[in-house]
């Protein structure tokens, strides 16, 4: 099962990168935002407005509204390794989840942009769960799906929040590498890959 931002595509930066730019056009400051790497939408949105309810939902459509006509390059930003470790694992007869912070809308435009449609079996967004990473219920979630038990699954994640949530589901749980500069703890993790590609050495395929 995967995570998406930062596992499979590398989307950290340029998430960071709209924010920043939106922000600024807005009149907010910026040089005291913290390290959103992992984050989800609700966490982030916390951030820019952490008391006003409906000012913060104003924001964040006007974030939406900013970049409509510029959707983020998903097919340039895809680990290069992505597909082809995908179409292995199905060719396995393994069953493939994505179990995502981002909102579902964005996790199809993700999908649709890098023609990975039909390489999972279970998609979930955690924002339809009733708690969202590090609380592992998007996992736990997905796993029904699929039809398997925590401990016949490998979760691969980035991020610490990520990492959290698929341990507390009770998955072997991978870390991938982090992008250079970036520094965050993984060790909670079962496991540390060299690349996204190397799980399929891991499990034997």
């Amino acid at each position: 099962m995967f995570d998406k931002d930062g596992v499979l595509v590398n989307t950290e930066p340029e998430h960071e990168r709209r924010l920043r730019v939106y922000l600024g056009e807005c009149g907010i400051d910026c040089s005291e935002m913290p390290c959103l790497y992992g984050s989800n939408n609700e966490a982030t949105w916390n951030w820019v407005e952490p008391c006003d309810l409906e000012r913060r939902e104003r924001l964040y459509q006007g974030f939406r509204r900013r970049w409509h006509d510029e959707p983020i390059p998903y097919a340039q930003l895809l680990d290069p390794e992505a597909p082809a470790l995908l179409r292995t694992l199905r060719a396995a007869g393994l069953r493939v989840g994505l179990a995502s912070s981002s909102p579902a809308w964005v996790i199809e435009g993700f999908l649709r942009a890098t023609r990975l449609l039909g390489q999972f079996d279970a998609v979930l967004s955690g924002e339809q769960c009733l708690a969202t990473k590090p609380a592992p219920d998007v996992y736990l979630e997905v796993m029904g799906e699929l039809g398997v038990r925590p401990a016949e699954t490998v979760v691969v994640e980035d991020s610490p929040t990520g990492i959290l949530a698929a341990h507390r589901s009770g998955a072997f749980t991978c870390a991938v590498p982090l992008p250079k500069g970036v520094e965050l703890d993984q060790s909670l993790a079962d496991a540390r890959l060299s690349s996204l590609g190397a799980l399929a050495g891991l499990l034997g395929l």
